[in-house]
């Protein structure tokens, strides 16, 4: 039987938010491989993405991973993601892309334009050969110059961080100052803190999470402007 590795990497997220991410994936996957970056955000403003990468795929390795989720401290999945995950592990291999949707009220997503059309690839078998993407930044959470297909999942992928409106402008701020950290093109983050014309959509009938968003989540102050890091 294939044995399925949620990895997450965390900075400054308090343990709460952890614990209730792992309790949210323990009923179906096989275990977790935590990479903590905490003494690095006392120093780095961006850590390296690409480094970051290398890490988490061989800590999926030392867990004994065949196939790997990759995912963060403030995401979640639907609690029906297992029964359709699950039976992929013992199929072809490909990179599965899963429906993000970013929650802007603890029971509701946002869908007008562009925001109900967002895709991640975070599900991959992990085999020898391997290579992760090197890039400092927006480095893919998935394997690079690989030939396997990648496909769309049914599966909704919750984040929280928008929940709570102190946190839309500072992560727009942070995007834009490590572009300028790393030297790579910068883009137009403004949108992330851009409520005109929302459109919110309450999360459907047997698509919850588990937990529920029980308490706010607030990037720390002493994390902005500067100091804020990757989501």
């Amino acid at each position: 039987m294939s044995r399925l590795v949620a990895v997450y990497a965390r900075r400054h997220e308090p343990q709460w938010l952890v614990d209730e991410l792992r309790a949210n994936l323990s009923p179906w996957v096989d275990g977790f491989a935590e990479v903590d970056d905490r003494a690095r955000s006392a120093t780095e403003s961006w850590g390296h993405e690409g480094a970051l990468r290398a890490r988490q795929w061989e800590a999926a390795r030392e867990a004994g991973a065949d196939w790997v989720l990759m995912v963060d401290p403030d995401e979640r999945l639907e609690d029906r993601a297992g029964e359709a995950i699950r039976p992929l592990m013992n199929g072809r291999d490909a990179l599965y892309r899963l429906t993000l949707r970013e929650m802007f009220q603890p029971t509701a997503y946002r869908v007008d334009g562009k925001w109900g059309l967002l895709r991640r690839t975070r599900l991959f078998p992990l085999r020898e050969g391997q290579q992760m993407s090197a890039k400092a930044i927006h480095a893919p959470a998935v394997p690079v110059l690989t030939n396997l297909l990648r496909l769309d999942l049914d599966v909704n992928l919750y984040h929280l961080k928008m929940i709570e409106p102190a946190n839309r402008q500072r992560r727009a701020v942070a995007y834009g100052r490590a572009e300028a950290q790393h030297g790579v093109r910068r883009r137009q983050w403004g949108a992330l803190s851009q409520t005109h014309g929302m459109r919110l959509e309450q999360i459907p009938e047997g698509r919850q999470f588990t937990p529920g968003y029980s308490r706010p989540y607030v990037i720390p102050p002493s994390m902005s402007p500067g100091r804020l890091v990757r989501r």
